[in-house]
């Protein structure tokens, strides 16, 4: 038995070199990717300060106004007769209060003879032409002081406050009634310039506004509203006093 012929072949194969990219940049391609980078922090830096300067323009004209406003309401308070308060409005910090700064006689200009002062409230009997009788005050220490008045809605009502160098010093509470949307009449916020009595004696009223319980009659024989005034405590207070 004769083996049958075989023919193998082997087939081979030949390599074959593939380049493959290295990531490598050419260095117009690098130099090309930095200045875009550097151009865009560029830009961004450029509009952040931009918008920067803008704004802190914005607020410093703001300011300047606003000092402006403050210096042309700030009045110098002046002093005159060492025996008598000075008085004079201070800017409002909002439309419910009301501020003044007193210069009141020291100690030893009342020694000399010199007044001293109390704060005086009233809310209700009050009349055009002379002091109510229920009144609420506070002895005032000597020297200078910022007296501010103040309404405040409550729950159940209003309160009328007074505060000297910022601590309250009178309150007095009122029923809705008192006020509920009645008009009224007065002189608002006294001495847009420094103010000194014509004498020690005579009292001082820093505001007065009288609410009108009918708005066809605004003549009526008292009146709920709000005085303050500077009494001298030297000189008592009597009901029925002339303004």
């Amino acid at each position: 038995m004769t083996e049958p012929d075989v023919d193998l072949k082997i087939k081979t194969f030949e390599a074959v070199e593939v380049s493959v990219p290295t990531g490598h940049k050419s260095p117009f391609q690098k130099n090309l990717l930095q200045w875009n980078t550097l151009t865009l922090l560029l830009l961004v830096a450029v509009s952040a300060s931009w918008f920067l300067f803008y704004r802190l323009r914005g607020d410093n004209e703001a300011m300047r106004n606003a000092i402006q406003v403050m210096r042309k309401e700030s009045k110098a308070l002046v002093v005159v007769y060492n025996d008598r308060a000075a008085v004079v409005s201070a800017p409002q910090g909002w439309m419910d209060e009301k501020k003044w700064n007193l210069a009141l006689p020291s100690k030893e200009a009342v020694a000399d003879g010199g007044t001293a002062y109390k704060l005086c409230l009233a809310t209700s009997g009050l009349q055009m032409v002379s002091r109510p009788s229920d009144v609420t005050e506070f002895s005032l220490p000597y020297g200078r002081h910022d007296v501010e008045l103040r309404t405040i809605e409550t729950k159940s009502g209003f309160d009328v406050r007074v505060l000297l160098d910022d601590q309250q010093v009178i309150k007095v509470s009122q029923p809705y009634t008192w006020l509920s949307g009645r008009g009224g009449i007065g002189n608002g916020v006294a001495y847009r310039q420094s103010f000194q009595p014509e004498n020690a004696t005579a009292s001082i009223e820093l505001y007065s506004m009288y609410y009108l319980e009918d708005l066809s009659k605004p003549k009526q024989s008292q009146y709920k509203g709000i005085q303050l005034w500077l009494q001298p405590i030297g000189r008592a207070r009597r009901s029925g006093e002339q303004l």
